[in-house]
């Protein structure tokens, strides 16, 4: 029977769904501030009306981030596997982006989008858009942003051939690149894992590449470990992205 297991990638679409929504709900409750909470302080004086106004900012991004954490706990202990990459020309083992880890983030991103709204305030204290193109250039770039976060957000694959590592850039490392023995394991709350590559031929010396594992959804001792076995063991790459190889490397990384 596989480890892999066959849940993972729909929890992680399931997570992104909600993360998604919530973040729409943001936006909205923020668009209700601005449009029906915010006239009602201005008869008042400053401060009863910052007050006004900053607890209902403030519930409108509460809400939804509350609401996130309490429909999507983050797994305890974080995955110990892999979700098995859909492109068969590219087998791999990927670490996807963690929605957990990024969710919060697209959530108060999307929330932002509401302060994006070009509004005028009338005589009689209505609010209304006077610039729609700019409203929605504006809107759409920041929930382009928070979309591009949550499903091309920083992700690790291990492939036959190689390593993909993708955070702010992609990086593809060859195995025969990596230093013997591969990254070693993260200490006690570590922030990243490093991989030390060798430069190829005319140039000389070597390079780190980074994984900010906090970020992806799987455990890091894990990734750091299955990185370290195919840097130890060539002969084992070729099957990278299959439910058997799979368990063989869970076998041996659990030995």
């Amino acid at each position: 029977m596989t480890r892999v297991r066959d849940d993972l990638q729909p929890r992680l679409a399931q997570v992104q769904a909600v993360a998604l929504l919530c973040g729409l709900a943001g936006f909205v409750l923020r668009v209700a501030v601005e449009f029906w909470i915010e006239p009602l302080s201005w008869r008042l004086s400053f401060l009863p009306a910052f007050a006004i106004y900053a607890a209902a900012a403030a519930t409108a991004l509460a809400l939804p981030l509350l609401a996130f954490t309490r429909l999507c706990p983050r797994p305890r202990p974080t995955p110990r596997e892999f979700v098995l990459g859909t492109d068969r020309l590219r087998p791999a083992f990927v670490a996807a982006t963690s929605p957990w880890t990024i969710g919060p983030f697209v959530i108060m991103l999307m929330f932002l989008a509401g302060n994006g709204l070009a509004t005028e305030r009338a005589p009689d204290g209505a609010v209304s858009i006077s610039g729609w193109f700019r409203t929605v250039v504006t809107v759409g770039a920041i929930f382009g942003v928070a979309a591009w976060a949550l499903w091309r957000g920083p992700r690790v694959e291990l492939r036959p051939g190689g390593l993909l590592v993708r955070t702010l850039r992609t990086h593809n490392v060859r195995w025969e690149a990596l230093l013997a023995s591969g990254p070693p394991a993260p200490v006690e709350k570590p922030r990243q894992i490093s991989l030390l590559v060798r430069r190829q031929p005319p140039e000389y010396g070597a390079y780190v590449v980074r994984i900010l594992h906090r970020w992806l959804a799987v455990d890091a001792s894990f990734l750091a470990g299955s990185i370290r076995h195919y840097v130890d063991h060539p002969e084992h790459r070729a099957d990278i992205g299959t439910p058997a190889e799979f368990d063989r490397l869970y076998d041996a990384l659990e030995a």
